[in-house]
């Protein structure tokens, strides 16, 4: 007999061994949140002074203002844009689509300047937000229902507590080398993420193919 899911009850979890496999879920969503957090305040609390330094062009406190705020609401369309690919493309598969595209951005950002640095910082910025929707969905509905409450509470801690130490970092780096060093330590850091987010694209991958139903030859 077929268990179908009902509103309003608990979902088992869905992994055969799932004591195990939640528990490398969890320490893999602590990779996540750290690096994401860190990817994700460093880049964004740095963007105007990335903007007025590395633009090259002679323009006033307003304009780069302007310049930061239009591409940070790329961030804000790409997570409108990635609530309806949720919906046509799996999670885990996207998750990690959105990933590389983080690190992608970040490295070109490390190298752009001028108008380039502008389109490099957008789908920087725009995967830094999507990531954070696609993220939040891999949660819900991968970890078990015993797990899943602490893996939310240990991600928001992590990203929060980071977003302190990403100021002290930009300081750091910055004085000894820049926003090149800033942004290439950045790029370090998304490769963890693209890491933490392709080891759990290969244990949902393995999740799903154990939940798809098996065709039985008809008599």
């Amino acid at each position: 007999m077929t268990t179908q899911r009902i509103a309003g009850t608990r979902n088992a979890p869905r992994q055969p061994n799932a004591t195990t496999n939640a528990a490398v879920i969890f320490a893999l969503f602590i990779l996540i949140a750290i690096s994401a957090g860190l990817v994700f305040h460093v880049t964004t609390v740095a963007l105007p002074k990335i903007v007025d330094e590395r633009l090259g062009l002679s323009i006033s406190l307003m304009q780069v203002g302007g310049i930061a705020t239009l591409i940070l609401m790329c961030g804000a369309l790409a997570q409108l844009t990635i609530g309806r690919l949720v919906d046509r493309f799996q999670l885990h598969l996207l998750f990690a689509a959105v990933a590389v595209l983080q690190f992608v951005g970040v490295v070109w950002s490390a190298y752009a300047s001028g108008p380039m640095l502008v389109v490099a910082l957008a789908v920087a910025v725009a995967a830094i937000y999507a990531q954070v929707t696609v993220n939040d969905l891999v949660i819900a509905r991968y970890t078990a229902d015993a797990w899943r409450s602490r893996v939310f509470a240990v991600r928001y801690f992590l990203t929060f507590v980071v977003s302190g130490a990403a100021v002290s970092l930009i300081a750091l780096l910055h004085g000894r080398g820049g926003f090149d060093l800033v942004l290439g330590v950045a790029a370090v850091i998304a490769l963890g993420f693209v890491i933490g987010t392709a080891a759990i694209a290969v244990l949902v991958h393995g999740v799903e193919k154990a939940r798809a139903p098996v065709a039985t030859p008809a008599e």
